[in-house]
């Protein structure tokens, strides 16, 4: 055997290797979970918030739901105050980070509470005059939803210039002087059902 021959195995054995063959197996296992995980972040957050907090809110009294893959902000909930209600928004984020993906769908509860100023009737057609408003006709198409909740006076706006199917945007504002809450909806026409069940699930927590 050449002295070149015996050099080059001497370095062989005691080279050792940069990756270990368990670390590199587990480089293969690790990296496409990582970026998996990054990819559907939103709705593995959206999980995370039902473990944590169920599938309901306890919001000034009023049992608010919260459907799988949705979550809600409390973050406003801090700052509220008898007189001036922040109200709850509940939020479905986009499945993954995909960039072409559509935002978040949104859900806002809040009570109709009578003040010095105006009663609760008044505050419903205040609200319903704000909706109108905010989406005027030539923009909007505005119409009575169908399958309202039983206590519930509704308005929806479509997009005129909207794309066809459940994909299609729609805004919806309802009042339920009865049970004295108000509500907005803004996504998409495929979870316009899901909110009125939101709405006829609403009820006291204690």
């Amino acid at each position: 055997m050449s002295v070149g021959s015996e050099t080059l195995s001497e370095l062989d054995r005691t080279m050792a290797p940069r990756f270990p063959r368990a670390g590199r197996i587990f480089l293969l296992i690790c990296i496409p979970i990582v970026f998996a995980a990054i990819y559907y972040a939103p709705v593995l957050m959206s999980l995370g918030w039902h473990i944590m907090h169920g599938q309901a809110v306890d919001y000034r009294g009023l049992r608010v739901s919260v459907p799988w893959g949705w979550t809600a902000d409390l973050s406003a909930v801090k700052e509220d105050y008898p007189a001036n209600p922040q109200g709850v928004t509940l939020e479905k984020p986009p499945k993954t980070l995909n960039i072409e993906a559509r935002g978040p769908e949104l859900m806002y509860i809040n009570l109709l509470l009578p003040d010095a100023h105006s009663t609760s009737t008044q505050q419903a057609a205040q609200w319903e005059e704000l909706f109108r408003e905010s989406h005027p006709a030539s923009d909007f198409s505005l119409a009575v939803p169908a399958n309202l909740p039983a206590t519930a006076q509704c308005l929806q706006a479509t997009p005129r210039q909207a794309q066809d199917g459940l994909h299609a945007g729609a805004a919806i504002a309802c009042v339920s002087e009865k049970d004295g809450w108000l509500a907005n909806y803004a996504g998409s026409q495929r979870n316009v059902p899901l909110f009125f069940q939101v709405l006829d699930g609403l009820k006291p927590s204690h």
